[in-house]
């Protein structure tokens, strides 16, 4: 784990998505976050909508990876990497870069996903 606590977020982030640990999930954020997945799309806001949005993508049986380095600017770090879900039951596989902002105690606030169909494939 990165000694650098908004690497550390996002790596923690990382592993929650492939464990299906909601409780990391509900660390990671702010009680008034937002979510925009992908880009574009209707904000989710506030943690219990939050919680449900991810335990909704557990239950495809999601898993995720880096897929390149986090780079941090001021208080965010952007970061691409690879989701699969379904896996064994018509498996797709999205690339996805995520921007998450943080608050001064390393908390996100608000995350954005950038993709969309272009990003999805089917091995």
């Amino acid at each position: 784990m990165s000694k650098n606590p908004k690497i550390a977020a996002v790596e923690r982030y990382i592993k929650a998505l492939s464990t299906h640990d909601i409780a990391a999930i509900d660390d990671l954020f702010t009680d008034d976050a937002t979510i925009e997945d992908p880009v574009g799309s209707e904000l989710i806001i506030g943690k219990a909508a939050i919680l449900r949005f991810y335990e909704v993508g557990f239950s495809s049986g999601i898993s995720a990876r880096l897929d390149g380095a986090v780079r941090l600017a001021a208080n965010h770090a952007v970061f691409p990497f690879v989701v699969e879900l379904n896996p064994g039951n018509g498996e797709v596989r999205m690339e996805i870069i995520d921007q998450f902002s943080f608050n001064d105690e390393n908390r996100v606030v608000a995350m954005k996903a950038f993709w969309s169909e272009v990003n999805m494939s089917t091995p």
